[in-house]
């Protein structure tokens, strides 16, 4: 006995070692416990079951463990579900475990090397790890035996020491900080332990004799040795019981360490890129939003897409913009979503249109028994409009929204009242829903697409902040300043993403080659640009270089009044600016009507001529019209008139005559010509005068006959488009009507009987929505479902019209365009292509002609061209504002015409994919494409964290992805560090297509230090969400106006005439974002004020707006406070680019 105790002394306890019976991880941390015993076990053996296992839990062991003559390790697996338990474990949910926890590791230095030291020790041929293959496992145990490993089998131990059993698992949380409960069974016990007189005391009551107080310590210490040792060997043969029924999993388990973002394994760039774009897209590949009820509306599968993804951007935002190309059936997918609101969820809808729209509108609504309200948009821009009648309304609608570019324009001020009405809330108390439809969101300036959004922004500036845009207006600036592209699209390309849905005809076709609607297979037919070419010097007989030379001579003082002020005068830099480029412009008109057409130059040189004429007799009289009454101006120069042959003269009597006119011109601001050279300013007017009245001169007498374009026109309808439904289309109404009436009135009767007598007709501002309803139906009968019209009289053979027909029309009944000038903006040669490319038509190929001068061309472009360059001169230094720069050309048209000219197809695709903005459809269905070819597995296979790197010309950085997943979703955050400049970008459109490649690119790996610059990146992730949050906690930008009302306020808030409770609610309005119609009837009441200087009809007009608008309740908007930590922040991949 006494030996037996001395050689277990001897051989188990190199030096004194108290196990506690009882392990929480409150008084005792099972780590420390663990340590404690491996201290003393080097050499020896250890036995353990986990239901977890986890790289950090074996941080806290690892230098014992790496001492250890054996170790086994058994993986159970709990039951996530009731239905679960006693079914057999699935190795891939292990897997997903084991994977899972390793994704979720900090991707560091230390956790590397951690990982690396891991797999070095599971590789010891005295490591073995099983994973329990019946049933669930959820037991817990950490064995200890000082067998020397060798003298016997190892599941034939004799010296057990230590067993501890409990809730414990190998996990850092389990060993450390979980409250878990587990009871050591143990061999070694002290003298003191083993006398243990309140034990004694406890079984005290078992024997009356107490035969425990006669018991020598060291018996005591055997018997109580001998009971540990007995609990201690049941667990290991239960223990070896397991292990027998267990399978291996120690090669799957370093595989999977391996494979992770710590591993050696190796992926392909084409690996990283389709996860980058996988874990992206997931939502949307993933999710189906439940379907509402039934539906009336049939679409194709593209557009069953875009109604998905815009349920998804309403529900966030309550404001999406679908901007698909031009015939892709955005008028569809709009009714869908009004199907949505108005029918099944009985809203309140409206709809704003153009009024060549509102009947199909009007049909398609009741087709689908979809109750909504139809304006026009011509209505909504009366300035008698009353917007109060439709200030309740649920979801609003906007067809071809590209209307609404102008914020300075009647019809935007009235929508903007309809929906900031109520608080900006309809009758079912939620925030309004805004749906905007238009194939060109962006006519001129990246601003056309500001001015949409902010219909459903109201005026907050902050309203993206939850996408990481603090600052709207500021966002769009930097956009247009930073960008490299021509509008500055990809630099809106991460806005784009939150709240626009734009798809190109091109993409659809490649995308969705099967599509079909009503179970008919879509074709989309082959685009061919003809070039017909016609002598632009033959129509100006020889004159052509001095017309050319007289317009550019022009100096338009009449437009260009602050140039003229006398020298000590203050000038208005500004002004001077705006006015110098208006210059610029109108010379560049001058020169497009000269090439559009001979009608619409002459046309043009007499009312200029007129206006010089008429202006010269106001100086005279000592008159002077402001140059910022340009517009009315403008309005009074292209009056509408018949042609004659006079030459044209002041019209100064004749506004004195007329009532009318005259109260125009008196409306007009007086200018002070004190400050004016007038002799100087008479002779500039004197100059024009004498240059226009040369070129009237030299053009009145050019006849029909010798205009070579229009004879040309008529070569192309008699020969190639003998008897075929032609579409010709003009920028001007005045060149339109020419032609009609050289080719549709009674002086084209001879020429129309030689092809047929086709009937022809034209369409321009000047006929009524009524009329125009008329046209369209008639020239397209069967696609306006009028098919009882086809062949009879009353269908249209030929149709001139102006782009007013360039919208929303659908005429797939035609296959022949002819574009009578030359493409000034490019975005309308796409919506007119659209109008006869759309879906439902019959035609495999549509032919699309375009006229072009074949000597003198050059000279004309290198003239305009000119012209922008000045423009575009005072417009780099902010001298202009929207309405002079939506009259520009952008230097891209003129290699855009030249291509067009060259017959170059491309070039439409490339302006319909420019019109349509730069867009991330094309990256979703390359993984789309993928997971239809290589399956889930594929993809889902790819653990979080991978890297891998590619050569890219001009690159070298690192790109990052990580997620944060939060309460209200996942944030993505794409972020690329450019080791040339040390920039952070993050605009994903950029970098999608820095790490876009091949499956066969080459892996290529830079030698740049991976952990700073991910430090780097973190850091501005964090800190530009911080900043976001700062601005959040901040007052909302709101209008100068506000802030100077309210100050006003505040210092009559002690006035007797004031009521302060009222007053201190108008405070509380003025302090929130508000929509321009609000400032702009602020701003009138300002006005009034300082007349009087009376505060309490100021305060009480204010109330009033108040009551009308309502007050913003801080929950209301998308924006959303989400705290962001380092710790939130999850490695998805990260790839080396390398120059």
């Amino acid at each position: 006995m006494e030996g037996l105790d001395r050689d277990v002394q001897q051989d188990d306890r190199k030096k004194e070692m108290k196990i506690p019976y009882v392990i929480d991880n409150q008084k005792y941390k099972l780590s420390d416990i663990l340590n404690a015993i491996l201290e003393n076990h080097q050499g020896q053996s250890m036995d353990v079951v986990t239901a977890y296992f986890n790289i950090q839990g074996y941080n806290l062991l690892k230098e014992g463990l790496s001492g250890l003559g054996s170790f086994r390790l058994l993986l159970g697996e709990e039951p996530t579900s009731g239905e679960r338990i006693g079914l057999k474990p699935d190795t891939t949910k292990l897997n997903l475990s084991v994977r899972t926890d390793l994704e979720n590791e900090p991707f560091n230095e230390e956790t590397l090397k951690l990982v690396e030291d891991l797999i070095r020790f599971l590789r010891r041929e005295n490591v073995e790890l099983k994973r329990h293959a019946k049933g669930f496992l959820h037991a817990k145990c950490f064995l200890f035996y000082s067998d020397k490993p060798g003298q016997q089998m190892l599941f034939e131990r004799f010296k057990p020491v230590v067993a501890i059993v409990g809730s414990s698992n190998f996990t850092f949380p389990g060993l450390t900080s979980n409250r878990e409960l587990n009871l050591a069974h143990k061999v070694l016990l002290d003298v003191q332990e083993a006398e243990d007189k309140e034990a004694q005391g406890a079984v005290a009551w078992l024997s009356e004799q107490k035969p425990s107080e006669h018991i020598k310590p060291q018996n005591r210490q055997l018997i109580k040795s001998e009971v540990g040792a007995r609990a201690i060997m049941e667990l290991e043969q239960w223990f070896e019981q397991q292990w027998q029924d267990a399978e291996d999993y120690k090669e799957n388990f370093i595989e999977l360490l391996d494979a992770s973002k710590f591993g050696s394994k190796e992926y392909t760039p084409y690996q990283v890129y389709m996860k980058a774009l996988y874990e992206y897209f997931k939502d949307d590949l993933e999710t189906v939003p439940e379907q509402i009820g039934r539906s009336a509306v049939e679409l194709a599968e593209f557009q069953e897409d875009a109604v998905k993804k815009a349920r998804r951007i309403l529900l966030r935002y309550d404001g999406v913009m679908v901007a698909d190309s031009v015939g892709l059936g955005k008028t569809w997918i709009g009714k869908k979503l009004l199907e949505d609101y108005a029918y099944h969820m009985r809203q309140k809808a409206l709809v704003i249109c153009p009024a060549s729209l509102r009947d199909m509108w009007d049909g398609e609504l009741k087709k689908a028994s979809i109750a909504a309200t139809i304006l026009s948009q011509e209505e909504v821009g009366q300035a008698d409009f009353s917007a109060e009648e439709y200030g309740n309304a649920d979801v609003v609608l906007i067809d071809e929204s590209h209307n609404f570019r102008n914020r300075n324009a009647q019809r935007y001020e009235n929508l903007e009242r309809i929906i900031s009405l109520n608080a900006g809330k309809g009758q079912a108390g939620e925030r309004k829903k805004l749906i905007l439809l238009t194939a060109t969101p962006i006519n001129n300036d990246l601003f056309d697409l500001y001015n949409q959004i902010t219909l459903f922004t109201r005026g907050d500036r902050s309203y993206f902040s939850s996408a990481g845009i603090g600052d709207l207006y500021r966002y769009f600036l930097a956009a247009r300043r930073n960008s490299g592209d021509s509008h500055g699209i990809t630099a809106l390309f991460n806005l784009l993403e939150e709240i626009v849905i734009r798809r190109t005809r091109q993409f659809i076709k490649k995308a969705y080659p099967e599509a079909t609607i009503e179970g008919k297979k879509i074709y989309f037919p082959e685009r061919k640009l003809k070039t017909e070419y016609y002598n632009l010097e033959k129509t100006y007989s020889g004159i052509y270089e001095q017309i050319v030379m007289g317009i550019g001579k022009l100096k338009l003082a009449p437009y260009n009044l602050e140039s003229y002020k006398k020298a000590g005068v203050k000038k208005d830099e500004f002004e001077e600016g705006r006015e110098q480029a208006l210059v610029g412009i109108f010379k560049s008109r001058y020169l497009k009507r000269f090439e559009s057409s001979i009608a619409a130059f002459r046309i043009s040189i007499k009312r200029a001529l007129e206006f010089q004429k008429t202006f010269e007799s106001f100086i005279l009289d000592g008159k002077l019209i402001k140059s910022s009454d340009f517009h009315k101006s403008l309005r009074y120069l292209e009056r509408e008139e018949e042609e004659d042959d006079a030459t044209p003269k002041s019209r100064a009597e004749e506004i004195d005559a007329s009532e009318e006119a005259k109260a125009i011109m008196e409306a007009m601001e007086q200018v002070d010509t004190t400050q004016y050279n007038l002799r100087k300013l008479h002779e500039a007017v004197q100059h024009d005068i004498d240059i226009l009245t040369e070129i009237w001169k030299q053009v009145k007498q050019i006849d029909p006959e010798k205009d070579a374009k229009l004879q040309k026109l008529k070569d192309i309808l008699s020969g190639p488009l003998k008897g075929k439904k032609t579409l010709i289309f003009t920028y001007y109404k005045d060149t339109a009507r020419y032609v009609f009436g050289e080719l549709g009135s009674e002086k084209g009767a001879d020429f129309r009987e030689s092809i047929g007598n086709p009937l022809i007709k034209r369409m321009d501002s000047g006929a009524d929505s009524k009329d125009r309803r008329r046209l369209i139906k008639a020239f397209a009968p069967k696609a306006n479902n009028k098919s009882e019209w086809i062949g009879t009289e009353n269908e249209i053979d030929i149709l001139i019209s102006t782009d007013v027909l360039s919208e929303g029309q659908n005429l797939q009944d035609c296959a022949y365009l002819i574009n009578y000038d030359l493409h000034w903006n490019p975005t309308r040669m796409v919506q007119r292509a659209g109008r006869i490319d759309r879906i439902g038509t019959d035609f495999d190929t549509l032919l699309i002609m375009n006229m072009f001068p074949d000597e003198g061309l050059e000279r004309l472009l290198k003239l305009v061209q000119s012209l922008q360059r000045k423009i575009s001169d005072i417009d780099r230094v902010g001298f202009l504002d929207t309405t002079v720069l939506g009259e520009m050309v952008h230097p891209k048209t003129f290699n855009t015409l030249k291509r067009i000219e060259d017959e170059d197809l491309s070039v439409v695709d490339e302006e319909e994919q420019f019109a349509e903005l730069a867009s991330s459809e094309f990256l979703l269905k390359q993984i789309q494409e993928l997971l239809a070819r290589e399956g889930k597995k594929w993809i889902e296979d790819l653990p979080h964290g991978i890297h891998s790197g590619l050569m890219k010309k001009g690159a070298k950085g690192l790109f990052f992805y990580f997620q944060a997943e939060k309460e209200k979703g996942k944030f993505h955050f794409w972020n690329y560090y450019d080791l040339q400049t040390g920039r952070i970008v993050d605009n994903r459109f950029l970098i999608a297509h820095l790490i876009s490649c091949l499956p066969d690119t080459e892996r290529v790996i830079g030698d740049y230090n991976v952990f700073d610059i991910q430090e780097k990146i973190v850091d501005h992730i964090l800190k530009t969400h911080h900043e976001k949050l700062a601005l959040e906690a901040v007052p909302k930008v709101i209008d100068p106006i506000q802030q100077t009302i309210a100050t006003l306020i505040q210092g009559y808030l002690n006035h007797p005439d004031v009521d302060r409770k009222e007053a201190l609610e108008v405070l509380k309005y003025l302090n929130q974002p508000m929509a321009g119609t609000q400032v702009k009837e602020l701003r009138k009441i300002h006005k009034e004020f300082q007349g009087n200087m009376i505060p309490r009809p100021l305060i009480e007009k204010i109330g009033k707006i108040r009551e009308k608008y309502g007050t913003t309740s801080p929950e209301s908007g998308s924006t959303e406070r989400i705290d962001l930590k380092r710790e939130d922040l999850q490695l998805i991949c990260f790839d080396y680019l390398c120059s």
